[in-house]
């Protein structure tokens, strides 16, 4: 299983140089390796990594500073490469007038890393990289798993603050959940981020803070001053430290979520929905879409905000950790019915809440969690020959 922690690091004032330095040699390599696969594909040659793994060697004794850098950190640059190629041809199937993929700016060029894990040793919260002077200083929130094994390192600069991303492997055990036999169904919504069958809602509340307020204040002194100015300069770091103070806050309640809920529930129904089908955000209102579709662009934009995506990967990855499992159903019907009586109608469009004619009463994402847990539960009871009962077997579809 792998998993990935992410901690700040402490560079001295040698380090913060020698890390910009790699930082701006990678975007030079990454430009070079776009540069030779736009040509090659205009030729009707389709290059692959191998092929830019084969030239390196030149392109290392072209550029000598290259030489004094592991070859896993060129690696890392050359697989980006080949990931944005990769992405174009997909892009070409549904329009033969894709762009090609652009080449990085400083501005656009924030990471690099270290694709194989050789020289590299993590002790005592320092981190030893070759190519990279001296240890670097961590600050380690929580120590690694022992049984831990580096896959993958990246670094990351955004305002001054640099952030290393390390990527291990560990094993996963048998072990039991703190709670076995129990389950529960899980609804994402617009208002509640995620609603459970047992009643407990949990909203997005770090998305109103004042965080967001100050993140609005340098966008507005950023646009009002010149481009590229000095003061411009600053104004975006503010601007930069500012938003990845809501990206933390956002992050941290999405894992106090997904904690929460693994740790009460063994087993955790979902339904198996194309989060792509949501209403992406837009900043443009046009008189001609109507109230209707105006609606769904501020719902779209709110439901982007939590990223549901991020919640579900998060909710898989702890479940499996913690001992339990995540079931996926049938979407179909499900908000169109009434957990009490099971019919397909009820008596209020409340978006809010669910009231039916046989005496329900509750908020609509508790009925579709409700709903959702009762589809997982047949389903179960289905594939095991059993009558649907009220805690979820334990055992696999």
């Amino acid at each position: 299983m792998f998993l990935q922690y992410k901690f700040p690091i402490e560079p001295t004032r040698a380090q913060h140089a020698r890390l910009a330095s790699i930082l701006q040699l990678q975007r030079n390599l990454y430009n070079d390796a776009l540069q030779n696969r736009r040509a090659a594909f205009q030729r009707g040659v389709h290059l692959t990594y191998e092929d830019d793994t084969k030239s390196l060697p030149a392109y290392r004794m072209a550029n000598r500073q290259h030489t004094a850098l592991p070859w896993g950190i060129n690696n890392w640059t050359l697989r980006c490469v080949d990931t944005a190629m990769t992405r174009y041809r997909d892009r070409l199937t549904a329009n033969p007038n894709a762009g090609f993929p652009r080449f990085r700016s400083e501005e656009r060029w924030r990471s690099f890393g270290v694709h194989g894990v050789r020289g590299c040793v993590i002790a005592d919260g320092y981190l030893t990289v070759d190519g990279i002077v001296g240890k670097l200083r961590m600050r380690m929130h929580r120590p690694l798993p022992a049984d831990a094994r580096l896959a993958k390192l990246t670094f990351t600069r955004r305002a001054r603050q640099w952030h290393v991303a390390i990527l291990i492997d560990c094993k996963v055990g048998d072990q039991e959940h703190k709670k076995p036999g129990s389950a529960c169904g899980l609804d994402l919504g617009i208002e509640q981020l995620a609603s459970l069958s047992d009643g407990s809602l949990f909203d997005d509340t770090p998305r109103k803070t004042t965080q967001s307020s100050a993140l609005r204040r340098a966008y507005r002194a950023l646009a009002r001053c010149q481009k590229n100015s000095r003061r411009s300069k600053k104004l975006r770091e503010r601007q930069d430290r500012a938003s990845q103070r809501v990206i933390n806050l956002r992050s941290t309640r999405l894992h106090q979520i997904s904690a929460a809920i693994t740790n009460r529930f063994e087993t955790i129904v979902v339904e198996d929905l194309a989060l792509k089908q949501f209403p992406r955000p837009t900043r443009t209102r046009r008189p001609s879409d109507g109230v209707g579709a105006i609606a769904i662009r501020e719902n779209g934009q709110v439901l982007a905000e939590p990223r549901p995506k991020r919640l579900l990967e998060m909710i898989r990855y702890k479940a499996e950790k913690a001992g339990g499992k995540v079931v996926v159903v049938d979407p179909r019907h499900i908000t169109q019915t009434c957990n009490a009586c099971g019919s397909p109608t009820s008596e209020s469009n409340d978006a809010d809440r669910h009231i039916c004619a046989c005496g329900a009463d509750v908020p609509r994402g508790t009925n579709n969690a409700i709903n959702i847990l009762a589809r997982g539960l047949s389903a179960h009871a289905a594939a095991l020959g059993r009558r649907v009962g009220k805690v979820l077997p334990n055992a696999s579809v």
